[in-house]
Order: structure tokens, then sequence, then C-alpha cells
């Protein structure tokens, strides 16, 4: 005999509208029994006794007036009768529409790749979450632009403790891009991806994703290089006294040049890749089963219900979740490949391209002291006391030293004091001063630079005159004649710039 038996249900609206809630019961035999129960305005909620029968479902749903369609909630007979005593608690959701389009791994993996900014996350390392780890923990304490490492390349490590700059430090932020990628990715075929998104793969992985997952990735990268500066260019910190100390400390730790040369790297750190601000952060999704997931009732902080084209899903959370962050990390490192001239000496190597660069600094600086002094002698603010000899554009020699001793006699004009009185003709003067004071600003401005360029100027000669007479000496006459170029730019390893 099969006997039907009476459960009590507690049944809320948890939507904004008013709802009439029907139960559903599917027979055993294949019928079904489909029948209005109650209506219900917003939040309310009423206990209803419904009777089941053995091996019967019943499900029951609401309907706002706009034809809404709540989940189904089921329950059959044997989840029932185990505690018959219980009132049941049956929520009306009305699922929110999700209008945006879950995509694959492999749609989330390209826009990544091709994105600008954000591309250096499908170039790392896939093992699993290492890689963010990596970037965290090992570059964040580097050491300056501008700093000398001697490197074993067999082991990859430092033969010297670093030669950190002094006066040559000067770095700019030559740029800085930002970008960000938004996706909802399905990843219930991940299993099937291909090498190229095992990144995305190991990602999801770690962030424990099962079903789906909307994505937000930031990011912001700058590149910092060494920039020189007219008293502290690459040439002069070669002369440096405390590089030359260096330099010998590198050549005492050499036993045999022309066999080792491989071995060794001497580089000059001159560029940062650096990721400046990183942010992954998310939201999961979950596929909605009405038995599992009853116990999730709406009103719950954080939980929402969306019908997506995967189905009915569900989500703890209605903020995105920060999965991981990370600011000021070294992304990629270049350095100036300095090894050629470690090993042919630097007096050898380096002295010509000095003298060279000084005559033409010193021929760069005369003709900046002549175009100043063209403008020292057009703004004279009195040329009836100042007598000043302008230049003949057309003579090409034109002597510098008449005008270094002419600038030498000159002091800067003294600024006229206006005239207080409210008269006509005080205004009338004041318009003078006011003319006088205006040509005395930039005759004073260009008499100033131009002391600094002979300052300048003199200090490059006395540099020229020093490099001239120093003797030369060559101490490593053999070295790879494939080897870098003094300049020449490459990319090295993050691990010998980290601080330990």
């Amino acid at each position: 005999m099969v006997s039907a038996e009476g459960f009590k249900f507690r049944v809320k609206n948890t939507t904004k509208n008013v709802v009439t809630v029907f139960y559903k019961i599917n027979k055993k035999s294949g019928d079904y029994k489909l029948k209005s129960l109650i209506k219900l305005a917003p939040g309310e909620e009423r206990v209803k006794e419904v009777s089941v029968d053995k091996g019967d479902t019943i499900g029951f749903y609401g309907q706002d007036a706009e034809n809404e369609t709540s989940v189904i909630v089921s329950r059959n007979f044997a989840f029932l009768s185990r505690q018959k005593e219980m009132v049941y608690y049956i929520p009306i959701i009305i699922p929110e529409k999700e209008s945006s389009n879950f995509e694959s791994m492999e749609g989330l993996s390209l826009q990544l790749e091709h994105n600008k900014v954000l591309n250096f996350l499908m170039k790392m390392d896939s093992s699993s979450m290492s890689s963010l780890s990596l970037l965290e923990n090992n570059f964040q304490n580097v050491y300056p632009l501008g700093t000398f490492i001697f490197v074993d390349t067999k082991t990859n490590r430092l033969l010297l403790p670093p030669l950190e700059p002094s006066f040559w430090n000067n770095t700019e932020n030559y740029f800085t891009i930002q970008d960000s990628v938004y996706a909802l990715v399905d990843n219930n075929h991940r299993a099937q991806v291909g090498v190229s998104v095992s990144y995305i793969a190991k990602l999801f992985d770690s962030l424990k994703v099962d079903n789906a997952q909307e994505l937000q990735f930031k990011a912001k990268l700058s590149l910092l290089r060494w920039k020189p500066s007219a008293n502290a260019n690459i040439y002069q910190i070669i002369t440096d006294k405390a590089f030359e100390a260096f330099l010998q400390n590198c050549y005492d730790q050499i036993d045999n040049p022309d066999q080792q040369y491989q071995h060794y790297r001497l580089y000059f750190l001159s560029s940062y890749e650096r990721v400046d601000d990183l942010e992954i952060s998310g939201k999961q999704f979950y596929t909605y089963g009405n038995e599992a997931d009853a116990g999730i009732q709406a009103g719950t902080a954080g939980f929402s219900l969306f019908s997506t084209n995967l189905g009915t899903m569900y989500t703890k959370n209605k903020t995105l979740s920060n999965y991981y962050s990370v600011q000021n990390s070294v992304l990629k490192t270049k350095a100036y490949d300095f090894t050629q001239l470690l090993f042919n000496g630097f007096q050898n190597s380096v002295k010509e391209k000095l003298v060279e660069e000084s005559y033409r600094t010193q021929h760069r600086l005369a003709a900046a002291i002549l175009g100043e002094y063209e403008g020292l002698v057009d703004y004279n603010p009195n040329p009836d006391q100042l007598n000043l000899v302008k230049l003949n554009p057309k003579d090409t020699t034109a002597a510098l030293t008449p005008v270094i001793t002419t600038v030498g006699n000159l002091s800067p004009y003294q600024y006229k004091s206006t005239d207080t009185a409210k008269t006509a003709a005080a205004m009338a003067v004041n318009d003078k001063i006011d003319g006088f004071n205006n040509r005395v600003r930039i005759f004073n401005s260009h008499l100033k630079q131009i002391n600094s360029l002979i300052k300048q100027l003199n200090q490059t000669n006395t540099d020229i005159v020093k490099m001239s007479e120093s003797v030369s000496r060559n101490q490593y006459k053999n070295y790879a004649k494939s080897s870098a170029g003094m300049l020449s730019e490459i990319e090295v390893s993050n691990k010998i710039i980290r601080k330990e």
C-alpha cells in the first residue's frame, strides 16, 4: 500500500515582487500534479503542509506578474521522510539576468597574450603559481641602476661585492603604461587546453576554480633607465677612482684571461622593466543544484543567483576578491656589457674615445659661449656706458679669448627702483624703468650662463691635457674577438641583481 504523508514547508518570497507559488508533484508512475499553493508579498513567508506519496518528488517555484520564474527547489519523499517533523525551508529566488557571455580559457589567453601590458603573464613559467611567488619574493630589493656587477657565468654568481653608483647615479622613468583585462571564463574544459594556455590552467588550479570565474587583471609597467648627465657620463665613470679599485679587484679574480674570458662578465646595470602594480582579482560561480545548494539562502551576505548561458549559477560574493597583487617588482633587467674592455684594459681601450668626446664637448661649449654672448650684446641695458663689440657672423674663426676676457670684466646690472610718486611724469618714468629692468634680467641671465659654460670649458681643457699626457698601458692584449662591444646593451638574469 502506498500511503501519503503530510510535510511542512516554510516558503519565503526573497524577491522584490509579489509572486504566486506553485508546487508540482512528479509521481512514481510518471504522472504529475501541478497546483498553485499561495501568493506571497515581497519578503513574506508562510508555512504550508503538502502531502507527498512514497516515491514521489515535490518541486516548488514562484512566478511574478511579469512571468519571471524562480528556480525550482525539489525534494523527494526519501529526503523528506528522514525528519518528518522538520519544517523545510523553500526559498523563492528569481535569478538575475547575466548578459555577459562566458568564454573559454583559450579566449582569455588570447586576450592576455595580445595585451601590450599583460602579455608578460603568458611568458612566465607555467609551473603553477611559483612564477608569481618568484616575482613577489626575489626581485623586490635590487641594486640601483648604474651598479657594476662582476659575474661568474658558470654559476651565475657574483664574484665581488657590486660597485654601487656614487656621483654617477642618475636615472629617469622613461615611460609608464597600464592596462587591464576583464573576462567571464568557463573552466569546464580545462583538461583540453593546449600548452599555450597552461599557465591559465595552473592559475585556475591554484585558485581552486571548479566551474566558472569572473576575472580581472590589472597591471602598470614602467621602464626605468640609467640617464647619463653632463657631469657624469659613462666615460667619466671609468676614470672614477672608486671604479679603478673595483676594476683591479676584477683583474685579481682572473688567472688566465685568454682561456677564461667566456667565464666572466662585467655588467653595468642600465635599465629595469618594472611591474609597478599587478592585481589579479576574481569571483567564482557555482552551478546551482537545488538539493545540494538549498542551504545557501537568499538574503545571505554576498549570495547572488544568475541565469547564464551556462545554466543557473550562483556566487557567494557580490564583489571581486583579491587573488594576487604585487608592487615594484623587476620583470626584466638590461645591462651594458663591459667585458671586452675589462679584458683589453680600460686605459688602452677608452682613452681615445675619452679624448674624442672631450674635444666634441670643447667645441660645443665654445659655440654655446659665443651664442650666449650674442644675447648679452643684444640685451645690453645701457649701450652708452657699456660698449660691447658685436660678433661678425661671417667670421667663422671668431676668437673666443676676447669674449671670455670681456665677460670676466663684467658684473651683473643692478635693477632700478620705481618712482613711487602718483604723477603722470612718474608713470612715464616707470615705463622706462620696467623696460630697463627687463633687459637687465635677460642680460644677467646670459652673463650667469656664460660664466657657467666657461667653468665647464676650463675643466674640459684640463681633462684633455691630463688624458693626452697619461701613459698608455696594455695589460691584456688578447681577448675574444666575438665579444659584445662596450655599449652593447643585453638582457641579463634577474638573479644576479637582487640584494641579499
